[in-house]
Order: structure tokens, then sequence, then C-alpha cells
């Protein structure tokens, strides 16, 4: 392996050497030209390969632990060597330096990333006999405009819209048969009248504020979106000064008094607990992971997921997919077969099964069917009722929007909402306004 890149980067990263003891059978020639069913002792006795993670396994001491003890019983069972290293929150930021040095691990988690960003660097794994078993949601998503198959989908992450189902309940309104944003918000007025408060947003941190903006892709990019221009999107000449409907929309949101009074001050946490307590009815982004968490502060609430409505009925709801826990090989690795078997092994039904119930993800695979996964349930649920209408996207600021958007996304929402209930809608223009300004800056500057 490389190490000049890497050591300068290990400060922000932490490395854990997971090696086979006492393994028995055969022995490798140390190169990687021989195959392996990923369960054969000593196969890759003497190979020696590093995986790089992320939040998404490391984030959580229980799915870091299984992953850990996956690690260690491949290692066991063929020989290998496995030098697994914690990124953390600078997963980003370190293979960014490591593309630029071409020096890549030879298994990276993608983040999001793998066929916008690193498929010049990935392997294809199109051959692979997973493939035909990746859930076509976000296969869209890891698969390149070349066809390659980028990376290797133990989880993906889905966002729609979430509710309290008890109150939908009380209050005689079933979300799974929306059709459009004013069947949404029909519910959202009779839930004010009844004394609930509508929808919740927890802005004071993280996601709360930008993750609604992803919901641009019902408007100009999904298929079947009212107002789609994706070359114009793409290209960067897109004017969103002359496009505010999305900015509209959360504007007659706001001004109708359907959000909670301290979305500022509110962090997503607060959110995810209010949303438990039967005084509110949605949360207008969020996953069924996000279910798992708020069902984690009440166990006895109820809870549903559908994907965000249609802009105009007739149209297509749509889920917004992206990459949960999921693994490229490095094209220029030396030991690809050592990393497709590891890839085989994590991709195991058993295996997989239980990683996902460990780590309360969806699972990339259609054949994980974790029993005691509520949350996929609900999701099957909505994909079910929403039947020939829903379409699937990547998460639009990855796709459309040029790099470091993201800030601007958060301070374009805060623009809007900072102000008065009712005032929203004169605002519009200044946020749409700014989120122009620095579209075509960074657009600019991604360009040069």
């Amino acid at each position: 392996m490389k190490k000049k890149v890497l050591a300068a980067l290990l400060a922000a990263s932490m490395t854990v050497t997971l090696g086979a003891c006492s393994s028995s059978g055969g022995s490798s020639d140390g190169g990687s030209d021989g195959s392996s069913d990923g369960s054969g002792g000593g196969t890759f006795s003497g190979v020696s390969i590093e995986v790089d993670i992320e939040d998404s396994i490391q984030g959580s001491k229980e799915t870091l632990d299984y992953f850990n003890k996956e690690v260690e019983a491949f290692c066991e069972e063929t020989g290998a060597k496995i030098e697994v290293v914690q990124n953390g929150g600078d997963h980003e930021n370190i293979l960014k330096t490591r593309m630029a040095s071409q020096d890549m691990p030879d298994m990276w988690i993608t983040h999001g990333w793998a066929s916008l960003r690193y498929s010049d660097f990935c392997e294809d794994l199109s051959g692979e006999e997973w493939t035909g078993r990746v859930d076509e949601a976000v296969k869209s998503v890891i698969t390149d405009k070349d066809g390659k198959i980028c990376t290797a989908p133990l989880t993906q992450w889905v966002y729609g819209v979430i509710y309290n189902a008890d109150v939908m309940e009380d209050n005689g309104i079933d979300p799974q048969t929306f059709k459009s944003w004013d069947d949404l918000f029909a519910a959202c007025e009779t839930l004010k009248s009844n004394g609930i408060t509508p929808c919740v947003i927890g802005g004071k941190n993280g996601g709360g504020l930008p993750g609604h903006m992803e919901q641009l892709n019902s408007f100009y990019s999904a298929d079947g979106a009212p107002y789609e221009d994706r070359d114009a999107l793409l290209d960067g000449s897109f004017d969103w000064t002359k496009n505010t409907q999305f900015l509209d929309m959360y504007a007659k949101i706001f001004d109708n008094g359907w959000l909670n009074d301290d979305i500022f001050t509110a962090d997503t946490t607060t959110a995810q607990k209010y949303l438990g307590t039967g005084e509110y009815g949605f949360m207008l982004w969020g996953s069924p992971d996000t279910i798992a968490t708020v069902k984690s502060y009440s166990p006895d609430a109820n809870f549903g997921i559908i994907p965000v409505p249609a802009v105009e009925e007739g149209a297509n709801a749509a889920y917004t997919v992206g990459e949960g826990t999921c693994f490229a090989i490095s094209n220029s690795s030396e030991n690809k077969d050592c990393c497709k078997a590891f890839l085989d092994y994590l991709l195991d039904k058993d295996h997989l099964t239980e990683y996902c119930e460990v780590n309360g993800g969806m699972p990339g695979l259609t054949d994980i069917k974790p029993e005691n996964s509520e949350t996929l349930k609900l999701y099957q649920t909505s994909v079910e009722n929403a039947g020939d209408s829903l379409v699937y996207t990547n998460f639009f600021d990855r796709e459309y929007l040029p790099s470091g958007m993201w800030n601007i996304m958060q301070e374009t929402m805060s623009k809007l909402f900072n102000g008065d209930v009712g005032t929203a809608k004169d605002r519009v223009k200044e946020a749409a306004g700014y989120f122009q300004e620095n579209y075509e800056a960074l657009s600019e500057a991604s360009a040069s």
C-alpha cells in the first residue's frame, strides 16, 4: 500500500489492522490472481487490503463493533489482513486528497459520490452476482453514465415525508392517499384547525433546513417535474430568480403558520422528539432511519412515510435515494479478488440482514428483509401505495448543484423564514437572488 499520503492524513483518522490468527489451509502467492468464494480458509494468506470507513459505520458503536466482527471473521476464514482506516467526519476531505495523489485505498465508503465523483477510480462491479439483487431505487444512483456499477450498496438512504400516524388517524387523514402537495396542504389546514402544529423543522444545525431543498427535484429535475430543465441545471445556466416555485411553496407553508415557532432554536433531535408528542403532524424531510430514531424517543407512538408528493396532481411523487453504507473497490488495487471476496462476505444474505438490523439502515439488496424492521415495512407499504406514479432521484445538490452549495441552501432557507408569519412571500425574491448569485459564482469556479 502506498503510505506517503496516508501518513499525512492519519492525524485525522484511526487505523485498525485485523489479521487472520492461526489461519489454516492453503496460501496465496501474495498477488490477486486467485479466486475465492469468501469462505476458503487461507485463500488470501499474505494478502493485505486497506478499507476506509466513515460515520455510516463508526458513528454507532454497535455498527462499528458488528463491522469489526465481520472483518475478523473474514480474515480468520481466508487468511487475509484488513487494515480498517476510520476517517470519520474527515472522510470526504481525506479521499479528495488521495484522489489528487492517485493513491486511493483498496476499498472505501463512497458516501453518496460513487458515480458523480469516484467513477474514474472505481472498479466496474457490474459483472458481480449480487448486482442482480440491487434495489432499483439505488441502482441508478450507483451506476455511472457508461453503465459501470461503481459501488456495492449494503444500505441506502431513502428520504421523503414522515408523519405521526396516530395524529393522522385521530384527525381523519390518510397520507398514503396523497396525490399532490395540495392534499398535504389540506391536511395541514385540518391539523391547524384542530390545534395541532402541522409541520416541524429543526433548523438550528445539521441538515434541518438545507435538507428540505433536496425537494427541488420534484419541481425541476425528476421525471414528470412541471418545470423540468435538467440541461440548464447541469450547465449552470438555470435562473433561480425566474423559477421560484419551490421557494413560493415553502413561503406559503411558513405564512400559513404551519411550522413550529422555534425553527431556528430547535435542533434535529428536538424536532424528532416533537414529532412523537402527538402535537405535531409532519416532518417534511425524513427517512425510515429518522422514524427509527423518533421511535426511540416515543416508543408507543406510530409513524409512517410517503414520498415527496407531486407538485401537481397527475405528476410523479419522488423518493430521494442515496448511498448509505456502500463500498467501492479501487481499479488500481493490486488485490481486487480479495476485495471482491470481502464484498461477497458482507453482502451474504445472513450477514447483511444482521448488519441492517444492527445499523437500522434500509437494505440495498432486494432479498434482505430484516424481520424486525418496522421501518422497512412502512417504506415498502408506501412504495406499493404510490404505484406507477413513483420515481426515484439522486440528492439534488449532488447531481445538479456546484460544490459548496450546502451552506448556501442553509442560508437561503434561513432568509426565507427569518421574519414574522405572513411575510415570507415578501422574502422570496431576496432568497432566490442570494441563491442565484452563489449558484453562478460556484458554477463558474467549478468550470475553471
